[in-house]
């Protein structure tokens, strides 16, 4: 079957009816490594699954610089995503990112007269907009504000807006910012997340605002001490209960609160998911360049996910959507889950074929960790990271890997099958001599290959035996040598 491409913007899109990209296997991240949509709200409507985000770019020095665009995937098999295209540009907004700061996280939902609303909040403004289409992927047409019905707007920064349309059509919603007190933004925050009723155009406040939960600021001595609201509203309604995940006051942690109204009565829940896995199994040393977060959960079948992103290029501001499994307990909570490299995949990864090391869900060093990642500062020359490299205007022909990978440094991925491959071979540039020693165990006790690498010009194989034995295992892979490499691949076979 020929495929047929449209040029829209920098983004190639498939015309209607015709697959974006097929996968045998989900990845993690689930969108091509040449995507960076952070902030993923999912979303199903009809037989598909759609993830709203913020837009990244590769190598960009501040958040959200792209336009929105919007990836769905049918909702039987999650590692088909195709790209829908723009779904609302800076221009359609009415002002640059300059003139109104960055097209932050959005969400959208679908009202009462059947048309898709879309909520998000521009970086120097306090308003919540609203954009609507007739069809979930958009083109969406700017709507208007939320305001009271007297045309003002609340005096709050509504930021990171999360919509919830109940059972009884009644619409919810819900934002906040509260950043720690050393925050340049400190002075536009709030104490408490903030929600509101809305009336059924979508826009009007009818209720609200009412505090919800208590940030740094106001979370002392209570239950969320340590787990305080930051930002990243993401409302759920989950058996009756209304469920708010939210990125906490250390902003790698994605938590819940759980209530048995919509707006009051929130009582913690606990942690879903961290970015550097702080807290997994009492885990306290990031397993990944961490840094802000935000995400939301979604039901596919009889199977929950947790959506949130990674960081990337050494900075906060170059992020990726990953998913992983999540169990909703008997009694109604959540336990945390832990970053893998196959999130939506239906069980482990094969253990045959070529995989790109910028699926790592771990990559561990001394380097990493002594501080989280930030905006205000690049620290690709010190510490190893995922990097893009472009090759020509197509974002598709750009290559990833993990850049300035140092001696002791990990890299692991999580899960594979093996028993089958018997030798293994990784693609490198270096300009030093080194060793490459593969293990199933974090610990790196038990190894099943060791690669010796030498000096390259641009990139270039070296291969050796693999050992692996039959079973669900991770691979971790540990560089020996006084050599700074770049990893772009590794294949079982």
């Amino acid at each position: 079957m020929r495929i047929v491409l449209k040029i829209i913007g920098n983004y190639r899109r498939i015309r209607k009816g015709k697959k974006y990209m097929s996968k045998k296997q989900a990845m993690n991240p689930y969108l091509p490594l040449w995507e960076y949509v952070p902030d993923g709200e999912p979303r199903v409507f009809g037989d598909r699954l759609y993830v709203y985000g913020s837009h990244d770019e590769a190598g960009a020095e501040q958040f959200c610089v792209g336009d929105y665009v919007v990836w769905s995937t049918p909702i039987e098999d999650l590692g088909d995503w195709r790209c829908e295209g723009i779904s609302y540009s800076y221009e359609q907004a009415g002002a640059d990112i300059d003139e109104a700061g960055n097209l932050a996280a959005p969400d959208c939902v679908m009202g009462a007269d059947g048309r898709y609303y879309l909520y998000y909040n521009r970086g120097a403004r306090m308003s919540c907009e609203v954009a609507v289409s007739d069809e979930p992927q958009g083109p969406f047409t700017y709507y208007g504000n939320v305001t009271f019905s007297d045309g003002s707007e609340p005096k709050a920064k509504l930021f990171d807006p999360g919509v919830l349309v109940d059972d009884d059509g009644r619409i919810y919603l819900y934002t906040g910012f509260v950043p720690t007190p050393e925050s340049p933004w400190i002075n536009v925050a709030g104490r408490y997340s903030l929600a509101f009723e809305l009336e059924k155009d979508m826009k009007t406040i009818k209720q609200g605002p009412f505090e919800l939960l208590p940030g740094c600021l106001a979370s002392k001595g209570t239950e969320y001490e340590g787990h305080g609201f930051y930002e990243a509203s993401s409302p759920r309604k989950i058996n009756g209960r209304y469920y708010m995940v939210y990125s906490s006051e250390v902003s790698h942690n994605l938590c819940y609160a759980v209530s048995d109204k919509p707006m009051s009565d929130y009582h913690y829940g606990g942690i879903l998911i961290s970015n550097g896995d702080f807290g997994y199994k009492g885990n306290e040393l990031p397993k990944m360049p961490y840094g802000n977060t935000h995400g939301g959960l979604v039901e596919i079948g009889n199977q929950w996910y947790i959506f949130y992103h990674r960081q990337t290029h050494g900075i906060e501001c170059c992020r990726q959507g990953c998913a992983e499994k999540i169990n909703l307990n008997a009694d109604g909570t959540f336990s945390q889950v832990e970053m893998t490299s196959c999130g939506l995949n239906d069980g482990p990864l094969e253990g045959l074929g070529t995989y790109s090391a910028a699926y790592a869900c771990n990559i561990i060093h001394e380097s990493i960790g002594k501080e989280r990642y930030s905006i205000r500062k690049i620290v690709r020359g010190t510490q190893p990271h995922i990097f893009e490299e472009k090759i020509d205007d197509y974002k598709e022909h750009n290559i990833q890997y993990i850049a300035n990978m140092q001696n002791k440094t990990i890299a692991g991925f999580k899960y594979f099958h093996l028993g089958k491959a018997k030798n293994i071979s990784l693609e490198v540039s270096t300009i030093k001599k080194c060793r490459m020693n593969v293990y199933i165990d974090e610990e790196c006790t038990e190894e099943i290959a060791s690669i010796s690498i030498g000096k390259t010009t641009g990139w270039k194989s070296f291969k050796g035996k693999f050992n692996g034995p039959e079973g669900i295992y991770p691979l971790y892979f540990q560089l020996v040598g006084e050599a700074s490499i770049d990893w772009k691949s590794f294949t079982l076979q």
